[in-house]
């Protein structure tokens, strides 16, 4: 392989610091579709239209000229045996791939990161706290309390994180509200407040208990609102600990087996029962781009997280999929007749799966996530809101109707909108595509 080719497979930035999220589990991502529209109609070719081809567009920024702009060959998403699985982009929330990513499942050690977030949100880590009885009586991964014993937030959190202990769970939670029932009912409340739907806990560590299930995508979420806070993202990217044990000094290592063996890695935190499986929420940062991962009920998580990490670094290329004031004509399925003009209101920008840059189109099925209304028009004059797709849905195409004296004739040329990728200018702010994932924090 030359210089070229091993710089081209390792992804092009276009100036733009990119992030994205990886989650694995299971349930359906919903789509709701408005069948108020459709699109009839080639759109008019941006400045670069026409004889560049998309991947030619694609390439031409910091790859400078001189790189191969031929089509790449068709690219296989990764092969994973887990429940379910979600990838998506964790500045704007785009999906980049998912899996059943709503389905409700076990999460087993994962439901810690809602315990460290509470007890950061709560507590300051140089608090000294007294063991009580409660966390002495959690079984299985533990570092053995022992009731009376003092230890600081920040030493229970290396516990928690680090080691998985499920006693400094109870010991946390009894930090912050006095018992884990009172800490496991404010769980809930946090995981209403971040629009955590398909979210209920029953304990702070996670063992098996009827009703204790997450979804994919919000568990995704949930990191990404951790992962805010750089004393969470310290926590979760140290690799051993010592803290005082009455005796000998406690020591343990993460158990994040990704932690030192795969160079992008940022941080994680893994959960295993019989029930839930192999589990792993983490985040990778590569080439300005953060992709966070979560996987629920795999066989060996970390063989799947890193799958999809180098799938979502090396297949996705940021573009420019629309430009503003681009004609999109639209036919409005309420007034039947011939498609009417319309202009994006503003520049789209979107990770792309290489093979698919020459596929980019309007799909009116896809209508928007459920997590986001749709907008509808059913005259020309107001504003409408439509998916672009290549392969899967990609971003939200915000349509508005031309000036006045543009509209007597739609543009045209064609029975389908067309869309031609080109590099994203240096600067260019980030539009929130899921807001689910995007959501400011409660």
């Amino acid at each position: 392989m030359t210089r070229r080719s091993r710089r081209i497979g390792r992804g092009i930035s276009f100036g733009l610091s990119l992030s994205v999220t990886v989650v694995i589990c299971a349930g359906p991502a919903g789509a709701s579709a408005d069948g108020a529209v459709s699109v009839t109609a080639a759109t008019a070719a941006g400045s670069a239209a026409g004889t560049t081809s998309p991947a030619a567009l694609a390439l031409a920024g910091e790859a400078g000229a001189g790189a191969d702009q031929s089509l790449p060959g068709p690219v296989t998403p990764p092969a994973l045996t887990v429940h379910a699985a979600l990838l998506a982009d964790e500045a704007t929330g785009q999906v980049l791939y998912e899996r059943s990513s709503r389905r409700t499942l076990p999460m087993a050690s994962t439901t810690k990161v809602m315990t460290a977030l509470l007890t950061l949100e709560h507590l300051p880590q140089s608090r000294m706290e007294v063991v009580g009885v409660e966390p002495t009586k959690v079984g299985e991964g533990s570092i053995h309390l022992r009731s009376g014993e003092r230890l600081t937030v920040h030493q229970l959190l290396l516990a928690l994180l680090v080691k998985s202990a499920n006693d400094s769970a109870v010991a946390l939670a009894d930090a912050v509200d006095g018992s884990e029932a009172a800490f496991v009912r404010d769980m809930n409340r946090r995981a209403a407040a971040l629009g955590l739907t398909d979210t209920h806990y029953v304990t702070p560590y996670g063992l098996d208990r009827p009703g204790h299930q997450t979804s994919a995508r919000d568990l995704a979420r949930l990191w990404e609102v951790a992962m805010r806070r750089t004393d969470f993202r310290a926590l979760v990217a140290t690799k051993a600990a010592r803290i005082p044990g009455g005796g000998p000094l406690r020591t343990f290592t993460t158990t994040d087996k990704l932690l030192g063996s795969y160079p992008w890695i940022v941080g994680g935190k893994t959960g295993f029962t019989n029930k839930a499986g192999r589990c792993l929420v983490a985040s990778a940062s590569r080439g300005g781009r953060r992709l966070v991962a979560v996987v629920l009920g795999a066989p060996d998580a970390f063989v799947a997280v890193r799958a999809l990490f180098e799938y979502g670094f090396d297949q996705f290329v940021w573009v420019r999929v629309a430009r503003r004031g681009q004609n999109v004509p639209v036919a409005l399925a309420s007034g039947g007749g011939d498609p009417q003009p319309y202009q994006a209101a503003s520049n789209v920008d979107a990770l792309v799966r290489r093979d698919l840059l020459g596929e980019v189109h309007i799909d009116p099925a896809s209508g928007a996530p459920a997590a986001t209304a749709p907008a509808t028009t059913t005259a020309l004059g107001g504003s409408l809101r439509l998916w672009l797709s290549a392969g899967m849905p990609l971003v939200p195409l915000p349509l508005r109707a031309p000036p006045a004296a543009r509209a007597a004739a739609p543009p045209g040329g064609g029975s389908a909108a067309t869309f031609t990728p080109g590099p994203v200018p240096a600067g260019s702010p980030l539009a929130i595509v899921d807001p689910l994932l995007r959501r400011p924090a409660a």
